[in-house]
């Protein structure tokens, strides 16, 4: 797209003065999306090239744990109402490690142990009792219960992603029909009886139709920016209505890229801060993270060797900490 040649003078009709000045915030913002359409998924990449073995070594490690603590339950003798702390937070914390990580046969397996049900069960369940407030949920069926339940199945980031998949596609969609509805009203040809202007809007719906049809978002902004930049040169020829009718589809195409530019950021806010800003220190931040991280190994570590020794003398220290875990949950 060609930058703006012409600038707001003294002597611009007002009109003018105002399409010259949105448009120029539009591709000030289009340049900002492009930015972070490139910026964030870098990020990510980095972030997960770094953090991901660190993290994948911390969740068998929480799983050996949780085995350790089975074994060590077995081990040593407990009352019933410590046996009852003990199946609330096994039940907890089994729980908590299958909806982030998804399936695992041997803890599922752990989990009848101490929830006295299956972990499929258990969800479906949940997903039954969790609507109690709203009447509207009660009233699905059975398939979409199960549905339900399904889903949960999955890890904490699978749901996060395909959630934020679907509320992107949806504003998506929503952004291009409401986009394609303004520029096919103002140019469509019908409305023209100039033969060459009327050629002109031809061609210009053509390729507004050819991106609505495609889904293509970008395209349709950049369609409508760039010929409501040409039409700002002939603003002078213009009906009053014509310019206001060009001022509300420039508002409306700040408005989408200013919400586009929300969601891109709200869905990564923490690495879009730390690594993606101006003057952010990405390499400082990603040490930061793997030495949390490697901390937290540590410690799970001597945690799990403490278990495998199966001390008696533990078990006070160990009650206490669930029932602090528990409470904390509720």
């Amino acid at each position: 797209m060609s930058s703006i040649q012409h600038i707001p003078s003294a002597s611009s009709n007002p009109d003018q003065q105002q399409i010259d000045l949105k448009i120029k915030e539009v591709k000030s913002l289009q340049e900002e999306l492009q930015h972070l359409n490139t910026s964030i998924p870098e990020a990510v990449a980095e972030y997960q090239k770094a953090i991901s073995p660190i993290a994948d070594k911390i969740k068998l490690l929480q799983k050996e744990k949780l085995i350790a603590l089975d074994i060590y339950v077995h081990e040593i003798k407990f009352s019933k109402r410590e046996l009852e702390i003990v199946d609330s937070y096994m039940t907890a914390e089994i729980e908590q490690w299958l909806y982030e990580h998804g399936t695992d046969e041997e803890l599922s397996d752990l989990f009848i142990t101490y929830a006295h049900t299956t972990f499929e069960e258990h969800l479906a369940y949940t997903s039954t009792h969790k609507g109690d407030f709203d009447f509207e949920d009660n009233k699905e069926d059975t398939s979409e219960e199960s549905d339900r339940a399904n889903h949960k199945k999955k890890s904490a980031a699978e749901r996060k992603k395909e959630q934020e998949k679907i509320e992107q596609d949806q504003h998506r969609k929503k952004s291009i029909r409401a986009i394609y509805i303004d520029l096919i009203k103002a140019f469509h040809p019908d409305t023209e009886q100039d033969p060459i202007k009327k050629l002109e809007k031809e061609e210009i719906s053509k390729k507004i139709t050819e991106a609505y049809g495609n889904n293509d978002l970008y395209t349709l902004l950049n369609l409508e920016t760039q010929f409501l930049e040409q039409q700002s040169n002939r603003l002078n020829g213009m009906k009053a209505e014509t310019a206001k009718s060009y001022l509300a589809m420039l508002d409306n195409q700040i408005k989408e890229l200013k919400e586009s530019i929300r969601t891109i950021i709200k869905t990564h806010d923490k690495l879009f801060v730390e690594m993606c800003k101006p003057n952010a220190k990405p390499d400082k931040y990603l040490r930061k993270v793997k030495k949390e991280l490697q901390e937290g190994v540590q410690i799970l570590s001597q945690q799990i060797m403490i278990l495998q020794h199966v001390d008696p003398s533990i078990k006070s220290d160990l009650l206490f900490e669930m029932e602090r875990q528990i409470g904390r949950r509720n």
